[in-house]
């Protein structure tokens, strides 16, 4: 499972020329079939730890489309190793696409109410799991450790030597905060990294990715920032104006997007270039962060949004 160089997609269109910019995307989605986008590279120390031949039991926290329980549960099943979910929800729910595959993979599903789901980052209540569950490892919720930041700062090095290598502007959509850590932590001098909160955490998102930064034993570099505007009003949020975005993108350019992170990016920093907040001349190269499984549960949701938006997109 070794990784490669990383292909480059270059966003041709009259919108990007009238502003003057040059924009690409890096296709982190083309990293593996089942560990996509940034999961590799949060995964990357972990998988390391196993192709040396290290077996933890690991449990996560996730909902029932989380792009991070089903590459952590791929993971499981290409290395023999346990693997167990804590999902929020209920056995009665239905059955996602997502579920069914971390299921054939061999994890393990237990799904937690709302109230409990909320203690997972609690002290005592991981102190519960830790004696309900002797010996198991235990990965934060959307993969975001010390390690995944590591991870994700490699990112870099597998750009191959070029302008893409060394973009003016870096944009990459904000979860749980260890990609955007990641991407901070490696960059060039002179490269801006642009993070687009998918979440309303209003200064919480900034808190996050320092924290990230300084338990991964990183000196916060500067030359960052944060577009809090983008959330399209909270997680998983799915307004008519994003599904319209979605299908307008995807009939101008080569790249496929999902609803809860990279169409909210793309439409976010779309609307700071149409704005004129990106300077002519800039370089700007969009991260794209993978989580297409997760649009199977989504499809349906886009369709009925599509038809209620009418008029322009910054596309």
């Amino acid at each position: 499972m070794n990784s490669r160089a990383l292909p480059v997609t270059e966003l041709e269109s009259p919108f990007y020329r009238r502003a003057g910019i040059r924009a690409a995307v890096l296709r982190l989605d083309q990293t593996h079939p089942q560990i996509s986008g940034n999961k590799w590279f949060k995964l990357l120390p972990l998988i390391r730890r196993l192709e040396a031949g290290a077996r933890p039991r690991l449990f996560s926290f996730g909902g029932v489309w989380s792009n991070h329980l089903h590459a952590l549960a791929f993971v499981g099943k290409r290395f023999g190793v346990e693997t167990l979910a804590f999902v929020r929800g209920h056995p009665e729910q239905t059955e996602t696409a997502m579920l069914r595959d971390a299921r054939s993979w061999g994890m393990k599903i237990h799904f937690l109410g709302r109230e409990d789901y909320a203690r997972r980052s609690d002290a005592e209540f991981l102190d519960e799991l830790a004696k309900a569950y002797p010996g198991w490892e235990c990965l934060p919720e959307g993969g975001s450790s010390a390690d995944a930041v590591v991870g994700c700062s490699e990112i870099w090095s597998l750009l191959e030597e070029g302008e893409w290598s060394r973009p003016d502007l870096l944009a990459c959509a904000l979860g749980t905060g260890g990609t955007l850590a990641g991407l901070i932590a490696g960059k060039p001098a002179a490269t801006t990294v642009l993070g687009v909160p998918v979440l309303k955490l209003g200064s919480e998102a900034e808190r996050s990715v320092c924290s990230l930064l300084e338990a991964a034993g990183y000196a916060d570099p500067g030359g960052w920032m944060l577009d809090t505007d983008g959330s399209c009003g909270g997680y998983a949020r799915l307004p008519a104006s994003l599904a319209h975005f979605i299908c307008a993108f995807e009939q101008r350019y080569p790249v496929p997007l999902e609803p809860v992170y990279t169409a909210k990016l793309f439409q976010a920093v779309n609307r700071r270039i149409q704005s004129g907040s990106v300077a002519p001349g800039s370089r700007v190269l969009f991260v794209h962060t993978g989580g297409l499984q997760g649009r199977r549960g989504m499809q349906t949701r886009i369709d009925r949004a599509l038809s209620a938006f009418q008029g322009p997109q910054p596309l």
